[in-house]
């Protein structure tokens, strides 16, 4: 009798432990949805998408994503300010200022996510690699670093066509927009600032082949591996909160492969804060210190971080590519040092380039029939495929 009341009690048991675990799935997966449209009050921040209609882009103040659509208001026919890029329209308007215009729209406006352009427009932009402590880890290098990306921008709904020989890399990334040239950090306690969610697309092959592995935060082979046409797809909209500091905080980053967690992390645990990626930045201006196509350029043009270029701010540990162990390191130089190889090669771009074969075997790169979704918390969501 006893045993069977223990069994009962231990299927009791049992059966409430995996109602319980059921029900805390969904709930996580309540929140995430809950979370991924998720728009901020205008109090709080402002929620802007672009969309083209009648042959003009349009500036939309959202207040509503259900995920297949955004609701807002017109901001463009209500001021009568039609412009490539959000602070464009709402210039030399404070932040309440465009609260009181949002408030006094009646009219609402709804455009579905395949409508919508890209969060930002542009093709000149500052990126910071390893700017979270878990990927320089995975990686093997210990300190951020920069360099230009040369790609215009992408919506969305995301098509990324594949080429063969690829070693195809995600990266979500918190991206910042500045509605005005910004030359010293000082600027940033006077201005607007706007954030939205970017992939930093990268082509690891490519990388492998033109880096230098002596000076990895050189840059160099970045600005190539990562401006490939379709690199850089945008959330759909941008953000401007009116405490941008406070607003970075709340900040989580997540990315899925056909529904598989891959990479998650928050904003707070950036290495170089805001305000030192703009100290960074400005110290090397004008500076023709990095290569792209083989030509020399600046991280951008002029003496200051110029308007409507997106700042790409580093993305969390959960890329594909890993370094090389030491393991493989002491493999391949003993078969550089015994297959006479140092008669014709040196060492550094020799190891590199045995690391480079064993990568294309590896199953984790992106390829078609990929669905990735990159998000962040009160900035949506993109959606890639890529395609053949």
């Amino acid at each position: 009798m006893s045993s069977i009341l223990i069994n009962l009690a231990a299927t009791g048991f049992l059966t409430l432990l995996h109602i319980q675990v059921v029900a805390a799935a969904i709930s996580w997966k309540d929140r995430l949805q809950h979370t991924e449209h998720m728009i901020k009050p205008v109090t709080e921040a402002l929620t802007f998408s672009r969309f083209r209609q009648d042959d003009q882009v349009h500036i939309m103040a959202v207040l509503n994503d259900n995920g297949e659509s955004v609701t807002g208001v017109d901001l463009s026919a209500a001021l009568n300010r039609y412009a490539e890029n959000t602070f464009e329209v709402i210039q030399d308007l404070t932040y309440d200022d465009v609260v009181k215009a949002v408030h006094s729209i009646t009219h609402t406006v709804t455009a579905k996510y395949q409508d919508l352009l890209p969060g930002v427009a542009g093709n000149a932009h500052l990126a910071i690699g390893i700017n979270y402590a878990d990927h320089g880890k995975e990686t093997g290098q210990v300190k951020p670093f920069m360099f230009p990306k040369y790609v215009d921008t992408d919506p969305a709904i995301h098509h990324l066509p594949y080429t063969q020989g690829w070693l195809l890399d995600h990266e979500v990334e918190l991206g910042l927009v500045f509605p005005s040239a910004v030359c010293s950090p000082a600027d940033l306690d006077h201005i607007l600032v706007g954030f939205l969610v970017v992939n930093d697309f990268t082509d690891r092959a490519t990388l492998l082949r033109k880096m230098d592995s002596k000076n990895v935060t050189g840059g160099k082979g970045f600005p190539d591996a990562k401006s490939k046409q379709g690199f850089l797809p945008t959330g759909p909209y941008m953000v401007v909160p009116r405490d941008w500091r406070a607003f970075v905080q709340e900040l989580q980053l997540e990315l899925q492969v056909n529904g598989q967690l891959r990479q998650k992390g928050n904003a707070r645990d950036m290495v170089w804060n805001i305000d030192k990626i703009i100290e960074q930045s400005l110290a090397v201006k004008g500076e023709k210190r990095y290569v792209y196509q083989d030509k020399n350029v600046p991280l951008f043009e002029g003496n200051c971080i110029p308007p409507n270029s997106i700042i790409i701010t580093g993305t969390p540990a959960g890329v594909v590519f890993n370094a090389p162990s030491t393991g493989f390191i002491f493999g391949a130089v003993t078969k550089y040092l015994f297959t006479g190889k140092f008669f014709r090669e040196k060492m550094h771009p020799y190891v590199l380039q045995q690391y480079l074969k064993k990568q294309m075997n590896h199953q984790g790169y992106l390829k078609p029939g990929d669905l990735v979704e990159s998000r962040i918390s009160f900035l949506g969501t993109i959606k890639t495929s890529v395609e053949e």
